[in-house]
């Protein structure tokens, strides 16, 4: 993934506990409010599904939060970031391009 994406999921809040939880396998949202706190849940979500990390077993939309049900995994690209953002070099880079321009 390019420094710019990883960049917009590093300063979204939420959205590397996601992964985090997400890696050890698929979440009910019901357990995902539980990781990270709900004012932050519902756009982390809309951040990592546009990122392409994550999706819904439904089909449903990422506008309003997802039914308690709704189970949510990662993608092939959500394990790679998953993998990059355990590289601290990756995390040393997005942060000197991110604050240093």
């Amino acid at each position: 993934m390019a420094d710019d994406h990883l960049a917009r999921v590093i300063s979204c809040p939420g959205a590397v506990e996601l992964l985090d939880e997400l890696a050890i396998g698929p979440r009910r949202f019901a357990a995902l409010r539980r990781t990270v706190p709900r004012r932050m849940l519902g756009p982390a979500l809309r951040v990592l599904a546009a990122e392409g990390a994550l999706r819904r077993q439904d089909a449903g939309s990422w506008d309003p939060c997802p039914g308690d049900d709704a189970l949510i995994v990662l993608t092939g690209p959500g394990r790679q970031l998953v993998v990059e953002l355990s590289d601290l070099d990756v995390w040393v880079a997005v942060y000197d391009r991110y604050f240093n321009g």
